[in-house]
């Protein structure tokens, strides 16, 4: 081979080489910047993963939306299928997983009692932990124990609050080692601080929530508490806040019964509600050691105590003592069917309520004290006048409404000056204050008894007839008269009676009644019971009008006065008549009638005057005619109440500005037949009801309600009409 053919190869396999050097130089770069890119590019996920935990921690308050943030957001870069968040409670000694993924599915919250397994390793030395191998080698250095499946590699960070680790972020891996890289543990640790962070704000806020429904709940009670008079109102109310706010399963509040020594359950809410008026004796149970000892009982968990609440099944009782000053008033008792129900918070809280209580049912024991005084006579232990007085005055508003009947009996004693001039005054308090009981003890329980003023008593018997008023004060009278203490003094009582509305139309006037009945016991000679029918004539104060007016007042005040209760009205009427001299109750019912068409005139616009402007036509037109005197007032009567029936149309129908509806116009045409049937109540009325229920008769039949033609209609009624 020559040797230029020697130098050419030889250059051409340097070329080769350098070639091959260049290739290889540029494949080198080229990883390297792939290396440096793929860098690049992960530096940037982790950013933009940072990115969007931050501003997941920084807009969301709910602690599980957040750590879902997280997870999901961390399997972007690195395996994360078996992952969790786990918090070591020391109190409970416990360790409660907040969020656990095992093989890529969510699962619910769990706790496990603490041991010495990895999450309490971290806990413990606030460092995080990376094992990318030999997991099972790394447990055994560190002596710690297996709590789940066993890990082939494990990436975990500690959960920090206020300087202290609380708990543990961690990735691992089931069935391959290197799965995690420091990198990996780096950017866990950054999403811990944010997760950190983010429970914070939670734990914030829950509380900021928490104090704002504890201040919500406390003020509501408050307002139950203020604006209640009585314990009995305001301890249901208060029970029930506190079921609505804390669901627990009893809540009750007792009152300390100072005379028999026990706890008497006054209120009660919960599931369980079942101990309502329960009496608990001093120094038994959980309440009654309360009593006894005016402290704080507080019995949580398993143990002999938890037997002693109310409820047999109760596993946590919180019982806190009622006292104002030195003074026991009550007890508040809550319990669970929980163990360690009660939080530091709950108890707080509901200490604070119990001496909110306190204070409240201090008032209202005051208050109710000074009101008993108020409307219970010093000296014998009745009802006072003002107390009879409102009590009589509420009684006769419902009875003007519904008709209904009450009576009063006023009482003076007899000979009663004698005991304070023979015997001295404090004598005659004792006689007052045997007469006050012999009255309250023989009374019915619905009576008031009170006393009047001096040695006069006043009784008030609602829905109670003239008779049997009259009965019951013959029964008081004979009491009295035979008592030994009476008998020995020479003390008896005289009785006068009255009855609404038999006797008056207004309390002032049963007042007066019942009063000039007493007198004229008196005037008898004492020990008597009168009534107005036994009244002299001089002396009788109730005169038929007034009787009437009485009647009529009564029913024009009661509630749907419609047609349906024209039965109501006739038998008011029949009342009327029974009450009357029956030799004037025509003349007497004839009046009623009249007012009962006044007051239907009155209902109904430019009506007023209308029967009497009829009457008057009718009076004239039948003198001419040449009737008897008899018919002329038959017709004259039946032209003034004529439109009577009204009265039980309702004031919308008959003041309806606008065409009215056939329901509308069919009561309306209803008024001629009802004002039939109240007049017919007049004894020798049949001819002047017929002439009220055919005035809207036509000669041509086209009238109503019978479609009566020509003479076939009442003369009346055609004069009427």
């Amino acid at each position: 081979m020559e040797p230029n053919q020697n130098l050419v190869i030889l250059l051409a396999s340097l070329a080769a080489a350098l070639f091959c050097a260049v290739l290889v130089l540029y494949a080198l770069k080229r990883n390297a910047y792939a290396k440096l890119l793929q860098q690049a590019q992960r530096r940037a996920e982790e950013l933009e993963l940072l990115t969007d935990i931050g501003q997941a921690v920084s807009s969301r308050l709910d602690p599980d939306e957040v750590l879902g943030t997280v997870h999901r957001e961390l399997g972007r870069l690195f395996d994360t299928r078996n992952f969790f968040v786990a918090f070591v409670v020391d109190e409970d000694e416990e360790v409660r997983f907040e969020l656990e993924s095992v093989d890529g599915e969510l699962v619910g919250k769990r706790t496990r009692p603490m041991t010495n397994g990895i999450t309490e390793h971290i806990v413990r030395n606030g460092q995080p932990l990376l094992v990318r191998s030999k997991m099972e080698a790394k447990r055994a250095e560190l002596k710690m124990r297996a709590t789940g499946r066993p890990s082939k590699c494990f990436c975990g960070v500690p959960i920090f609050s206020h300087g202290k680790a609380i708990g543990v972020m961690a990735a691992l891996h089931y069935d391959e080692e290197d799965v995690y890289s420091e990198r990996d543990l780096q950017v866990m640790q950054t999403a811990a601080g944010q997760v950190s962070v983010a429970f914070e704000n939670a734990r914030m806020f829950a509380e900021e929530q928490r104090r704002g429904r504890y201040l919500t709940f406390l003020n509501s009670v408050s307002k139950a508490a203020i604006s209640s008079q009585s314990a009995e109102e305001m301890l249901p109310g208060i029970v029930s806040e506190i079921q609505k706010n804390f669901q627990f399963d009893h809540i009750g509040l007792g009152m300390f019964d100072y005379t028999t020594k026990e706890i008497e359950i006054k209120a009660e809410a919960g599931s369980t509600s079942q101990t309502l008026g329960k009496r608990i004796p001093l120094g038994v149970g959980i309440l009654g050691r309360v009593a006894r000892s005016n402290e704080l009982n507080l019995v949580q968990g398993e143990g002999e105590q938890r037997l002693l609440g109310l409820l047999p099944d109760a596993r946590s009782v919180l019982c806190i003592p009622i006292h104002y000053a030195e003074t026991l008033l009550g007890i508040l008792n809550v319990e669970s069917k929980l163990e360690n129900a009660f939080g530091k918070n709950d108890v707080m809280i509901l200490r604070t309520l119990a001496d909110l209580l306190a204070a409240a049912l201090h008032n209202a024991f005051v208050f109710q004290k000074m009101q008993q005084q108020s409307i219970t006579d010093g000296l014998t232990g009745i009802k006072t006048r003002r107390f009879f007085l409102e009590s009589v005055h509420a009684e006769w508003r419902r009875a003007s409404r519904t008709g209904r009947s009450f009576s009063v009996v006023m009482i003076d004693l007899d000979n009663f000056k004698n005991i304070n001039d023979s015997f001295g005054h404090l004598e005659g308090d004792l006689v007052l204050s045997r007469i006050g009981r012999i009255l309250e003890q023989k009374s019915r329980q619905s009576n008031i008894v009170a006393r009047y003023g001096g040695d006069e008593f006043v009784i008030f018997m609602p829905e109670t007839s003239v008779e049997q008023a009259q009965i019951l004060s013959e029964r008081l009278r004979l009491w009295i008269a035979t008592d030994p203490m009476m008998n020995e003094r020479q003390v008896t009582a005289s009785f006068g009676v009255a009855t609404y509305p038999l006797h008056g139309s207004s309390v002032e006037d049963i007042i007066r009644v019942a009063d000039s009945g007493m007198y004229v016991s008196k005037h008898a000679g004492g020990n008597k019971v009168s009534t107005p029918d036994d009244f002299g004539q001089e002396e009788h104060i109730v005169t038929h009008k007034q009787l009437v007016t009485t009647y009529i007042e009564g029913f024009l005040q009661r509630e749907n006065n419609g047609p349906e209760a024209v039965q109501g009205l006739v038998h008011t009427l029949e009342q009327l008549a029974q009450a009357l001299d029956p030799s004037k109750a025509v003349e007497s019912l004839m009046e009623a009638v009249r007012m009962l068409t006044r007051a239907a005139e009155m209902r109904e616009g430019h009506a007023a005057g209308h029967g009497e402007a009829v009457a008057r036509h009718c009076s004239v037109i039948a003198h001419e005619l040449g009737l008897s005197n008899d018919e002329v007032s038959r017709i004259t009567f039946a032209a003034r109440v004529h439109d009577v029936g009204k009265i039980l149309i309702s004031e919308r129908i008959l003041n309806k500005p606008g065409p009215l509806t056939e329901e509308e116009y069919h009561l309306i045409k209803l008024h001629p037949v009802l004002g039939e049937e109240i007049v017919q109540v007049i004894a020798g009325s049949h001819a002047m009801a017929a002439m009220i229920r055919h005035h809207h008769e036509r000669a041509d039949g086209g009238g109503y309600p019978d479609g009566l033609s020509g003479e076939q209609i009442p003369l009346g009624a055609r004069v009427d009409a």
